[in-house]
């Protein structure tokens, strides 16, 4: 009797056909997966704006109608770094409102928060308690917005960006917007290049960072999450911002929703 010793595995060729076949559907799903994870992140930021602009609410209740004060040099008649945080005003949502650090931070900087959310060295001048550290999203409330200063937050039509200082009196003869915060970025590369650029919200999801004198940005950011002084929070395309720009170099970015 014939025995057929014969066994059953794949040939050179037909390995290679499966490869393909994997590379092909990686390559349609790897995409279609970043994309997801932005829109992941992207409701995570809305949701934990929400939540920030909430303790903020509940703040201005507490002391008669006022916002936290966004001024980091602790007077709101003082010229500021926009993109600073204030101090005193972390501490006490944080200790009197619940509002963790995970809570307070744009989702594509968190994982590399270390990298991203501290000044370039040549920047840091020293005047913020913790050395200069940018971290959480941009709050817009309570800021510095007096014309004939160098940190005038300055709009193209050459008037200053006003804030909001109080929640029941955003109208539009008194704030530039009722934008409350959005993701934490700058862009400066363009209108000075002296400190470069971050973009969150990245086709990747994840932040990046242009060294200064980069003239094109690529990937381009997708937009900010907004929020907003009614405690709402929205998705904003890029193309739908506008900004304002400080010492020349530094524009901020904000939904001009009123």
């Amino acid at each position: 009797m014939r025995t057929d010793n014969t066994k059953n595995a794949f040939t050179l060729v037909e390995l290679l056909v499966v490869i393909s076949i994997i590379a092909l559907l990686l390559g349609i799903l790897l995409p279609t997966l970043g994309a997801a994870r932005g829109v992941a992140q992207r409701t995570i930021c809305a949701f934990n704006i929400r939540n920030c602009s909430a303790a903020f609410s509940l703040y201005a209740h507490d002391y008669n109608g006022f916002l936290p004060l966004g001024n980091i040099w602790g007077r709101e008649d003082k010229p500021e770094g926009w993109l600073d945080i204030n101090y005193d005003t972390a501490v006490t949502i944080h200790t009197k409102y619940g509002i963790e650090e995970i809570s307070a931070m744009c989702t594509s900087w968190y994982f590399e928060k270390d990298k991203y959310f501290q000044e370039p060295p040549s920047a840091n001048d020293g005047n913020f308690k913790l050395g200069g550290m940018r971290i959480g999203y941009i709050y817009y409330g309570r800021r510095f917005d007096q014309a004939g200063d160098t940190y005038s937050p300055m709009l193209p039509d050459g008037s200053v960006y006003k804030s909001p200082r109080k929640l029941e009196n955003c109208t539009k003869n008194s704030v530039t917007s009722q934008t409350l915060f959005t993701c934490s970025h700058w862009d400066s590369t363009s209108a000075g290049g002296a400190w470069g650029a971050k973009f969150p919200h990245t086709g990747s999801g994840r932040g990046v960072y242009y060294q200064a004198g980069v003239k094109e940005f690529n990937p381009r950011p997708k937009g900010l999450v907004t929020g907003y002084t009614d405690c709402s929070a929205e998705w904003v395309k890029w193309k739908n911002l506008k900004w304002f720009q400080q010492a020349g170099s530094i524009r901020i970015y904000y939904s001009p929703r009123m």
